[in-house]
């Protein structure tokens, strides 16, 4: 667990992470489309855009999720499956049955959430694993290829509008700095 928590707390992951500028930021159309299109073509109950931070794991966008996680927006990294998909940064991560799975079944998320099966693909930027587009089913499942596929298309989508946002915001505050130095006429 402390190499987990190691990369959970890497310095250069949690700066990029903030860089994004994304935390505790409210539910925006783009992600939670991204987010219902990944439950629907999934056919689970629950889908999130987590974003894994030192301490907890805040939800860009969550459908499905029951209160009142929904309306808190987050949980305690303790509640987090997507640290994991974070430490392994290059894969998805597929759990078929959290209940019979040694590292997750006493994540606290599976009595609290009701989560049984999980599918992650992790959220890269910068190269770093910010957090991952997962979705989430209260029965066990074996996840098909052609759903971990959807899966790590759209998690596709969701960086690009990640990495939009980051470099619209970096551009709007360069140019801030540029006029505060110009002498006025």
């Amino acid at each position: 667990m402390s190499e987990l928590l190691e990369i959970v707390h890497n310095l250069n992951r949690l700066a990029e992470l903030r860089r994004t500028a994304l935390l505790d930021t409210p539910a925006e159309e783009p992600f939670d489309r991204l987010t219902r299109l990944a439950t629907r073509l999934c056919k689970t109950p629950v889908g999130l855009v987590s974003l894994v931070d030192r301490d907890r794991q805040f939800f860009k966008s969550a459908v499905g999720l029951p209160e009142p996680w929904m309306t808190r927006r987050e949980t305690p990294l303790s509640h987090s499956f997507c640290k994991h998909a974070v430490a392994w940064a290059t894969e998805p991560l597929v759990v078929r049955d959290a209940r019979k799975d040694a590292t997750f079944r006493d994540n606290p998320a599976v009595q609290e959430l009701g989560i049984v099966a999980y599918a992650g693909v992790p959220l890269m930027h910068g190269g770093q694993a910010l957090g991952t587009l997962c979705v989430i089913d209260v029965e066990p499942r074996a996840w098909s290829y052609d759903e971990i596929e959807t899966l790590k298309d759209l998690a596709a989508c969701v960086m690009r509008e990640i990495e939009l946002r980051t470099r619209l915001r970096e551009a709007e505050s360069g140019a801030r700095r540029v006029e505060t130095r110009q002498p006025s006429a």
